[in-house]
């Protein structure tokens, strides 16, 4: 793409710059907001200490450069950023909207690290003018980053120290090579962010890879503005720069690495918090396992482009080197990509509109089901449904926190997504999962909806809505450019949208097959749960389900998951497609306080079938979560759902298409009283105790064909939920997939309650 930078002139904005290049892209011109006859502003948002040598750096680059003038005033210093008359956001704005037009630019780069404010507004203004941010600093270790700039031959001083540890008189002038040791230190000792990132220092770069001429000072001036004995502050202004020729040939050995190279650790033993006690199987032991397990009679590629009737499957010259990526290359190890065909449901699902919600303020919409002659016409369709469950019972669209779409054809997906758009156009919308399920031909999308409002003033307080929608391209996680967040926050319930594997670098599906996908989609999820919430950790995750798109995916991503999860219960779900063509895709939802959980494995008998249940629940028992499998056999626990006996195949289907609505009864029956265990109860008066009816949501899953009647099915489930009212409310959505956790199980429920 071709991109302007960011620059305050500082050693973050030009090591942004030296990722960009090494990602592809081409920097064109430069962009600058500087303060008008002041050394400097104290902004919340721009580096401006050092602005008088910005035209230099330019002519260093021999790049176009763009300024303006800023005050450096922050009207609106809020979380969510609304623009705002005379906010030095709009100043930006203006800014980049120049820029734009005069160099027909498609990016920008910016150097933040960690600062959420800087973040939010930046990506505003980026989003404003359909611009991609380019942040691939972006939560980086500090430490690891300051030695990678020093590494890259970036030749920053120091021109402003204002913390507990950095001296004037002792620190300005130097390189952050020089002072690296110290900044280390006063880590250790104070706190402080090693890149400065809290304002601790800032620097000007006088040279890098990327310049065509280095900067030398003849003259500079130090300005003590504090005279603090703990923590003086003081700052340089250049008096007079120059330029010099460089030796070009001194820069090829710089070496930048790409988004594949900060995948290093997913070969690892472990990563981050992450323990892996079992070693990984070899590549050539994985292979071993996905050829034994492959379809006897798997049809070729070519015939993945056979109509879905049929019932199938449908950067400017740099001196900068990049780095290849050390990782071990899997070109050679074939992940299992044999198509499997797939049968849709021909049977009307007959969802409809249902909803649940409870005193703690959750709300639950399931069952949406959008109609019309195209795909925009449905989503428009559901939206509206949705819209108005919630206005009935006010609720608010900023309320919704989770949505999930189960869409019948993943090529639709643009069209969805731009209706989907429509609703769900403010800042910070819900997370969000997307998978493609076997839906009959006249239902193309189905959409459940979770939402929160606070009932009094002090839930709100402790039940704080916190929403993470990163829209810059890092090395941190996949970028969410569009209608959905990564993540929100409710209380110590943290919903995370679906997941696939995408390089977050270059927003690309992972190499590999589907053991890197698993692995770096688990990084993703970790990466997440510590950036929404400071503890927050992979294994907090209670619930989730793993759709995947070939049967012989369960078993593996079933070992990454259990071996790096604390008994996360977790449904594998079968579908057609997933966003990107990937293999697999997780949603997940996770407690702060997971560790006081608990988890049960139990089972019962209904008629002719084994019902097998996983639960959790926390000591309140207001929170728990349940997953449970229905099956025609004993093998609930083998993930097998391949290269099996015709004679089994049929024997499961015969046994499967006799389920009674008195069967149904007796499973919901057991699956609810499970999930509803132990209940809180509630006090009226002084004394008088009172059993408080819960609600619940219920994902109910279906193999196609496997039930005889789609209508008895739902039926038996609107007679469930009707005469239990007593007892517990809930909401659910009847879901057909391609196949379930193994070749015995037929329906899978997931069941969640939030009281």
């Amino acid at each position: 793409m071709r991109v302007v930078a960011m620059i305050s002139g500082g050693k973050d904005s030009c090591y942004n710059m030296m990722q960009c290049v090494a990602e592809g892209h081409e920097i064109v011109g430069l962009a600058n907001l500087h303060p008008k006859d002041l050394d400097e502003l104290d902004s919340y948002m721009y580096q401006t200490v050092g602005h008088m040598g910005i035209e230099k750096l330019a002519e260093a680059m021999g790049l176009p450069l763009f300024r303006m003038e800023t005050k450096g005033i922050s009207t609106q210093t809020g979380k969510h950023y609304v623009p705002t008359d005379d906010d030095e956001v709009e100043d930006l704005y203006n800014l980049l909207k120049w820029t734009k037009e005069e160099l027909n630019v498609e990016a920008v780069a910016v150097g933040a690290i960690f600062s959420d404010y800087q973040r939010i507004r930046v990506e505003n203004v980026c989003m404003r003018l359909n611009l991609v941010p380019l942040a691939y600093l972006w939560r980086r270790d500090q430490t690891e980053l300051l030695q990678e700039m020093i590494d890259c031959k970036v030749f920053a001083i120091i021109i402003k120290v204002a913390s507990l540890g950095l001296l004037p008189d002792r620190h300005l002038g130097k390189s952050i090579s020089d002072v690296q040791s110290h900044l280390i230190k006063m880590k250790d000792k104070y706190g402080l962010n090693v890149c400065g990132e809290g304002g601790e220092y800032e620097t000007f770069t006088l040279n890098c890879p990327l310049f065509k001429q280095k900067i030398i000072i003849d003259e500079m001036q130090t300005v003590i503005s504090s005279s603090d004995p703990v923590c003086p502050v003081g700052y340089i202004n250049f008096t007079k720069l120059r330029l010099v020729p460089k030796d070009m040939a001194n820069q090829m050995d710089v070496v930048v690495k790409t988004s594949l190279d900060y995948l290093s650790d997913l070969n690892e033993s472990s990563y981050n918090d992450l323990s892996d006690p079992d070693p990984d199987l070899s590549e050539s032991e994985l292979e071993q396992i996905e050829m034994e397990s492959r379809l006897k009679e798997a049809m070729t590629k070519d015939d993945l482009v056979t109509s879905r009737s049929n019932s199938l499957t449908q950067s400017a010259t740099s001196p900068i080197k990049i780095l290849q990526s050390k990782t071990k290359s899997c070109d050679d190890v074939r992940p299992l990509n044999s198509p499997m065909k797939i049968v849709y449901e021909q049977m009307d699902i007959l969802n409809r509109p249902n909803y649940v919600f409870n005193n703690s303020g959750w709300m639950w919409i399931s069952g949406v089901e959008g109609y019309g002659t195209t795909v925009e016409e449905c989503t428009d369709d559901a939206m509206e449904k949705i819209r108005d469950l919630l206005l009935m019972h006010e609720y608010k669209l900023s309320n919704v926190c989770y949505t999930t779409l189960y869409i019948r054809n993943m090529a639709e997906y643009v069209s969805l997504n731009q209706a989907y758009s429509k609703t769900f156009n403010f800042p910070n919308p819900p997370t969000r999962v997307c998978v493609e399920c076997p839906l009959p031909p006249n239902c193309e999308v189905i959409v459940e909806v979770v939402a929160f409002k606070a009932k009094t003033d002090m839930s709100e307080l402790s039940n704080k809505r916190t929403t993470m929608h990163v829209q810059g391209i890092s090395h941190w996680c996949p970028a969410n450019i569009g209608p959905y967040s990564q993540s929100t926050k409710i209380g110590d319930i943290t919903y995370i949208s679906g997941q696939i594997a995408l390089v977050p670098g270059s927003m690309k599906i992972i190499d590999g097959g589907i053991k890197s996908q698993c692995k770096l989609i688990l990084r993703h999820i970790n990466r997440i749960s510590k950036a929404i919430n400071a503890q927050g950790q992979l294994r907090d995750v209670v619930q989730g389900i793993c759709f995947v798109t070939h049967p012989n995916y369960i078993s593996e991503a079933r070992r990454q998951w259990e071996k790096c999860t604390t008994n996360a219960i977790v449904d594998y779900i079968v579908c057609p497609q997933l966003p990107r063509q990937a293999l697999v895709e997780w949603q997940v939802w996770a407690h702060a306080h997971n560790d006081n959980f608990d988890y049960e494995e139990t089972g019962c008998s209904v008629g002719e079938y084994t019902v097998f249940s996983r639960r959790r629940w926390n000591y309140e028992s207001n929170c728990a979560a349940i997953v449970c499998y229905v099956t025609t056999g004993l093998a609930s626990s083998t993930t097998q759902l391949t290269d099996l006996h015709d004679d089994t195949i049929n024997r499961h289907f015969r046994i499967a298409q006799r389920l009674s609505p008195e069967n149904i009864d007796d499973i919901l029956t057991y699956t609810v009283n499970k999930l509803i265990k132990g209940q809180p109860t509630k006090t009226e008066g002084d004394a008088i105790m009172v059993p408080t009816i819960p609600s619940i949501h219920l994902k109910i899953f279906y193999q196609v064909h496997a039930v005889s009647s789609v209508e008895l099915l739902m039926q038996s489930i609107q007679e469930f939920r009707e005469k239990s009212t007593k007892i517990v409310k809930f909401a659910f959505t009847l879901i057909p997939a391609c196949s379930l956790q193994n070749f015995s199980t037929f329906l899978s429920i997931s069941g969640v309650k939030h009281e």
